[in-house]
């Protein structure tokens, strides 16, 4: 299986190969993700892509994704991580750019955007919280009333932490 960590930085994992802006020692592709050009990697390289923590900073959601999707294999499995929109870890970086919702690749996978992205699918996604005491509240109502309502009512009061999620690749 061939896997790549994008924004990996200086921990690229060791089966992993690697892509960044900056050219760490380990980094296999060194270049910007952002630049809207072509990235060097080859079409259908790739088995499973890790992004943790990269598409709060990209400006261009549309090219970022075609490009994803054209550097993996047909089912190919794209781990993604990035902060809540309630979470304190999404507005402290002055580099982030996009504050994302629980729901916000639905409109990748079968909304708006699908007519604009290559097929991806939807395998799996998760709200993690902070710790169990400081985010009791906000797991409950969660639970309790679904993640629409969450975010709608609850989410700015009681915030998350980040967004896990795996899409599939199709082709």
């Amino acid at each position: 299986m061939k896997k790549l960590d994008i924004g990996c930085g200086a921990n690229k994992p060791a089966d992993f190969m690697g892509a960044d802006i900056i050219a760490y020692e380990g980094v296999d592709y060194v270049f910007d993700v952002d630049a809207g050009e072509i990235w060097p990697i080859e079409d259908n390289a790739f088995d499973y892509v890790k992004l943790h923590h990269i598409v709060e900073h990209i400006h261009d959601i549309i090219h970022f994704f075609n490009e994803l999707h054209r550097i993996c294999k047909n089912d190919a499995i794209v781990h993604l991580e990035t902060p809540h929109y309630s979470s304190h870890n999404s507005w402290q970086d002055p580099t982030h750019i996009n504050h994302f919702s629980f729901f916000f690749t639905d409109a990748i996978t079968e909304g708006y955007l699908s007519q604009r992205i290559p097929k991806f699918e939807l395998v799996e996604r998760k709200l993690s919280f902070g710790s169990f005491l400081h985010s009791w509240q906000a797991r409950l109502y969660a639970a309790l009333f679904g993640m629409n309502k969450y975010e709608r009512y609850y989410a700015w009061r009681h915030p998350a932490r980040n967004i896990k999620l795996d899409l599939r690749v199709v082709k």
